[in-house]
């Protein structure tokens, strides 16, 4: 033990003696640790809040299709999926996007007679009553950009330009901005005047399904009796998250591939051959009796110190940027393009997968180009090194 600490101690003081060198190899190594590492932990963690969030969504959207594209289902359809076995409820749901001109941003709208109780509790002020039949609910991004309070009215034009107005009855609170930033909530006889729905449709229909493995037999007779329907289950939308996050966190991999090009041809320089100075002290530890395994020792804890130091500061430089300071320079291109996306803060949610394969990318490649050409010059004649 004694022996590998006094190889430890040499190791780090052979760092030293060429400070600006390491502290530049340091600091281009913990840039790329930094930028893995952010990428990583954001994919992760709206991973997380995606599920989080899809934890309540029903068990089955079903939705109709014309030509491809989603349109308008009967809401004699929930009595055909009603009748099949396993389905608990089928809820007909309608929802809609409404663009506003003067935000130039587009709006959720959803009409709902009432909101469940967990949906209430997030609601500065009272929900409409079923008698105040032009109240709405808008979401805290929707009240900045407009600059709405409790009483203020809502003006929007109808399908058919026919002007209506809300009234705004109540804000959701802040800490549901993730859900809740960009919706309006109204009455479903205002949702159907504004989008000139008739009353026997609806966007789509909500199924619930007790068992959750009857998911996939329910969908198929859904598809056997309603042949132009599209039944979605939560892990498909779960599924669906998850590839479009990692899809972008992809582009962002690419978009960075000059600094990891940068990495990669620098560890390839590094393993490419040693310098001068490196080869004689190689030569000098020979000559007075080290081993070849002390030597690849000795290149092991240089490699293994420089890696460490710049894998722990350049994570938790990431850790700092993801979760403190809700990953500025990534956050747009991973969460998407919207004029009112909702400011919500990350929690921490990282797996020990993710924290290894960051290390085989950048720890392991950069160790292993330090040990190769130290052990080319290790096993050649100390004289011969010398002589060079």
């Amino acid at each position: 033990m004694i022996r590998h600490l006094r190889i430890l101690e040499f190791a780090l003081s052979t760092l030293l003696r060429q400070k600006t060198k390491n502290f530049l190899i340091v600091l281009i190594f913990c840039f790329v640790v930094f930028t893995l590492a952010s990428l990583l932990f954001l994919t992760q963690a709206l991973k997380h809040e995606a599920e989080g969030l899809l934890s309540h969504a029903p068990d089955m959207t079903v939705q109709r299709l014309s030509a491809g594209r989603h349109a308008w289902i009967p809401v004699s359809y929930a009595t055909a999926i009603a009748r099949i076995p396993g389905v608990k409820a089928v809820v007909p749901r309608l929802w809609g996007y409404y663009y506003d001109p003067p935000v130039g941003a587009n709006y959720t709208f959803m009409g709902a007679d009432a909101l469940p109780a967990e949906v209430s509790n997030m609601i500065e002020g009272e929900f409409f009553k079923e008698t105040d039949r032009f109240g709405c609910i808008v979401g805290r991004g929707i009240a900045e950009a407009r600059l709405l309070d409790p009483d203020d009215i809502l003006p929007i034009k109808g399908a058919d330009g026919t002007l209506i107005v809300l009234r705004v009855k109540g804000i959701f609170r802040s800490d549901s901005q993730l859900l809740t930033n960009d919706l309006v909530v109204m009455s479903p006889e205002n949702f159907r005047r504004i989008f000139s729905v008739p009353e026997d449709l609806a966007t789509d229909l909500a199924v619930r399904i007790p068992n959750t493995r009857e998911i996939d037999t329910v969908a198929l007779k859904i598809l056997e009796r309603l042949p132009d329907t599209r039944p979605i289950g939560r892990d498909q939308i779960l599924r669906t998250y998850a590839a479009v996050f990692d899809w972008r966190g992809g582009i962002m991999v690419a978009v960075l591939g000059g600094c990891l090009a940068a990495f990669v041809v620098f560890a390839w320089d590094r393993a490419s051959g040693l310098s001068a100075d490196e080869r004689r002290t190689i030569g000098i530890l020979k000559a007075v009796g080290w081993e070849t395994s002390d030597v690849l020792e000795l290149k092991f804890w240089e490699g293994f110190a420089v890696s460490v130091l710049a894998f722990i500061t350049g994570t938790l430089a990431a850790h700092i940027h993801v979760f403190s300071f809700g990953c500025a320079l990534f956050a747009p291109v991973l969460k998407g393009w919207s004029v009112l996306f909702p400011e919500f803060t990350l929690r921490p949610h990282a797996e020990a997968l993710q924290i290894l394969v960051l290390v085989f990318l950048t720890m392991v490649p950069y160790i292993l180009a330090t040990i190769i050409p130290s052990w080319k010059a290790a096993i050649t004649d100390p004289d011969m090194i010398m002589r060079q």
